[in-house]
């Protein structure tokens, strides 16, 4: 019998990836997932120590990898990539590890996908789904100056453990949920911490009388986006209260329109605040030998001048999709795909995207609900183009 098991390729082997692989394989597919790392679950192994989800176990489920008792109500990063390791004997499908996919282009005269790894390897497939996900690339600001700057500047995706850092003066740029954290997490070994941000974030627990705010999301997402802004402006003023004496005005604009933007959930960092442990200045103006000019507030125009050994970025990742995608078309002016609700790409053939929607219900959840209906509108293409089915790997030699 001919080998149809690449008739579609997954890119990207992290939750998105595997939950679709794990859903294609029960639709009657065979795919090949690539995942850049050396194993799967490392980019989750090599978190931050001490990172937890925020969305519960309950949650936080992927098809086929359910977190056990043992994982508590919080997962820990440990524990995620444990269940993303599990996924593919699990669910019967091949991810080659270690392939750091670099392009993906549409072959018109063949109807066919073809993905390149950068270290020259080329797949193609009638069907590809794509899945690195909305923290992919790292994004630090260009800062000037930045040359001049005498000591360390490290995202918060490479943050690792907060002794590293002990006797050293650190500010940490970014007011969301791993900013706070990390920030938090220094106050017991840095000689000081700094908190550098330009809006102020919405705060809210991360569970109301024992329930995630997870659930409650589920329901919020009905809403209109000002009744769901009205309702969460109230949970954050019912249980965190006015932060302005601590450099924190409320916020100007509502969650609804801050996009993927979800609010910040660990709530040990505003006993930090309120104990003046951590300072909040403005956003980071410029850099120089000794550490920035910043500015005093969010909202104040003078400046102030921050001595420094280390800053972290915790200003968040880009999808990297302009660069991967070779077919504009296939994503809107600021780089996200266009897709159905299947996340078939509305102008590309065989095109399918997972895994680039956040909302306040929780990623992993939304990933999980997204799989079937992704693995099914995949068979759904494949069969009604009535393809042959590739044979071997389908891999191209150079």
């Amino acid at each position: 019998m001919a080998d149809n098991a690449h008739r579609v390729l997954v890119v990207g082997g992290g939750p998105a990836g595997l939950s679709c692989a794990y859903e294609l394989v029960r639709a009657g597919l065979r795919p090949l997932v690539l995942e850049r790392t050396q194993a799967v679950g490392d980019v989750w192994r090599n978190h931050y120590d001490g990172l937890r989800l925020n969305t519960g176990r309950w949650f936080s489920g992927l098809p086929g990898g359910r977190f056990p008792w043992a994982a508590g109500r919080w997962p820990s990063r440990d524990d995620l990539a444990l269940v993303l390791a599990s996924l593919p004997a699990r669910g019967g499908f091949e991810v080659l590890t270690g392939c750091d996919v670099e392009s993906v282009g549409y072959l018109q005269a063949q109807s066919m996908w073809q993905v390149r790894c950068r270290d020259g390897r080329e797949w193609r497939a009638p069907a590809l789904v794509v899945a690195t996900g909305t923290s992919c690339v790292p994004s630090i600001p260009q800062w000037p100056g930045a040359q001049r700057f005498a000591g360390q500047i490290v995202h918060a995706a490479h943050f690792g453990n907060a002794r590293a850092y002990a006797g050293k003066h650190v500010v940490v740029v970014g007011s969301g949920n791993s900013s706070c954290e990390i920030a938090s997490r220094l106050v017991p070994h840095a000689a000081s911490v700094t908190l550098s941000v330009r809006r102020a974030p919405h705060f809210l627990p991360k569970s109301l009388f024992g329930v995630p705010l997870a659930a409650l999301g589920t329901l919020i997402r009905r809403l209109p986006p000002h009744a769901s802004d009205a309702v969460l402006s109230w949970l954050s003023r019912r249980w965190v209260g006015d932060l302005s004496a601590y450099g924190l005005p409320p916020p100007a604009q509502g969650v609804s329109g801050l996009g993927s933007v979800t609010p910040t959930l660990f709530m040990p960092v505003i006993d930090d605040l309120k104990q003046r442990r951590i300072k909040v200045v403005g956003p980071l103006l410029e850099l120089n030998e000794q550490g920035a000019v910043a500015h005093t507030g969010i909202d104040r125009t003078e400046r102030c001048t921050l001595r420094m050994d280390v800053i972290v970025a915790g200003t968040g990742y880009t999808t990297g999709l302009e660069a991967l995608i070779q077919y504009p078309e296939a994503l809107t002016a600021d780089g996200k795909p266009t897709v159905d609700d299947d996340g078939q790409s509305s102008v590309a053939r065989g095109l399918f995207f997972i895994g680039y929607r956040n909302p306040l219900s929780g990623q992993l959840r939304e990933i999980g609900l997204q799989a079937p209906g992704v693995a099914r509108a995949v068979k759904g293409y494949l069969d009604a183009t009535q393809l042959a089915p590739c044979t071997g790997s389908a891999k191209v030699s150079l």
